[in-house]
C-alpha cells in the first residue's frame, strides 16, 4: 500500500487546505485530526496536559494548537506562533488524510465519535456562534437541517458545511492507514467510559511518562464538567467574541441526544446512506453511542 500523502484539496467558508504549503513541520509534531464537534478541543486540553505534563499548565489549548488549515486568522500570524514554539507542538485539523501532509516521524491522533451525537452537538455550536453567516454555512436553520444532514453529499468546494459523509469520509481516509505505527484511531465513546484510561494511552502513544498522582490530576482536571466550567480557558478563540457564550462552547457533552430526536425513517435512511460508504467493520467501530 502506497503511503499517504496530501492528494486532495478541500475549501470551504473556514477551511482552505492550501495553506499546508507553507507549514514547516517538527519531528515530534502531533496532530489532532477530528471531523467537527468528535472531542477536538477535549483532546488539545489532555494533549496539552501530557505535553506540559502537569494539569495546572497554565495554557489556552485552543490558542497554542491553532488550526492551520482553518482561516479564522492570516496564515502568516500561526505560522510564526508555531514556529516560535519551544515545546513540542500539537496541531488541530478537521480535514481528511488526504488532504494534510503526512510525516513518517510525527504522530496523528484520529478521534472519531457516533455521527448522530456530532450532528447533535454541532446544532448547539451553530446556535452559539455570533456570526449568522458562518453558522448557517455549517447546518440550515430551516427546520429541515437532519433530513440535509441526511441525504446532502459532501462537496470538497463547500467542505464545512455538515452531511453524514463528512464523518464517513473522514474515517476511511484515515482507516487504511490504522497500522501504521503513527497513526491513532480513538474514539469519543472511550473517552467517557474510561477517561484515566484513555490519558494513559495517549501518553503512552506520545511517548510521555506519567506517573499516578500525574494520572490522578490530570483525569480531575480533563472532565467535560471542567472545562465546560473553564470555557474562558478552554474554548477555542475565546476571548474573541465568537461565541454568544463561552461555556456553552461544550453543551453537555452526552451522547445518545439522537435518540429521542430523530424518527424511525430518518434513522433508516441514515443507515442506507452510510451502508454506501462503510463497511460492517468500519459501522461497528464508528456507531458508538
Amino acid at each position: 500500500m502506497a503511503l499517504p500523502g496530501k492528494s486532495a484539496t478541500y475549501k470551504g467558508d473556514v477551511t482552505d487546505t492550501d495553506r499546508w504549503s507553507q507549514f514547516q513541520h517538527r519531528p515530534d509534531d502531533i496532530f489532532i485530526c477530528t471531523p467537527p464537534k468528535c472531542g477536538t478541543t477535549w483532546t488539545q486540553a489532555l494533549v496539552a496536559m501530557i505535553v506540559f505534563e502537569k494539569a495546572d499548565h497554565g495554557e489556552k489549548p485552543g490558542v497554542i494548537s491553532p488550526w492551520i488549515d482553518a482561516g479564522l486568522a492570516p496564515l502568516d500570524e500561526y505560522l510564526q506562533m508555531v514556529e516560535a514554539q519551544t515545546h513540542r507542538r500539537f496541531i488541530k485539523t478537521h480535514t481528511p488524510l488526504d488532504g494534510i501532509p503526512h510525516y513518517d516521524e510525527c504522530e496523528y491522533l484520529v478521534v472519531m465519535r457516533d455521527p448522530r451525537d456530532a450532528l447533535f452537538s454541532m446544532m448547539n455550536h451553530r446556535d452559539n456562534l455570533t456570526n449568522e453567516e458562518l453558522a448557517t454555512g455549517l447546518l440550515s436553520k430551516n427546520g429541515n437541517e437532519i433530513n440535509e444532514w441526511i441525504d446532502e453529499h459532501l462537496d470538497p468546494e463547500n467542505f464545512d458545511h455538515q452531511t453524514i459523509e463528512t464523518h464517513t469520509l473522514f474515517l476511511k481516509s484515515y482507516w487504511d492507514y490504522r497500522d501504521l505505527p503513527n497513526v491513532h484511531l480513538l474514539h469519543y465513546y472511550d473517552m467517557k467510559q474510561d477517561l484515566r484510561g484513555h490519558i494513559a494511552k495517549l501518553a503512552d502513544i506520545l511517548g510521555v511518562s506519567l506517573c499516578d498522582q500525574q494520572l490522578d490530576e490530570m483525569t480531575e482536571a480533563g472532565t467535560f464538567e471542567n472545562m465546560q466550567e473553564k470555557g474562558d480557558q478552554y474554548a477555542p478563540a475565546s476571548g474573541t467574541g465568537i461565541w454568544k457564550q463561552e461555556k456553552s462552547f461544550f453543551a453537555t457533552g452526552e451522547n445518545s441526544q439522537w435518540q429521542d430526536n430523530m424518527t424511525d425513517e430518518q434513522l433508516k435512511r441514515l443507515e442506507a446512506r452510510v451502508n454506501e460508504q462503510l463497511n460492517e467493520e468500519q459501522k461497528a467501530w464508528l456507531f458508538r453511542s
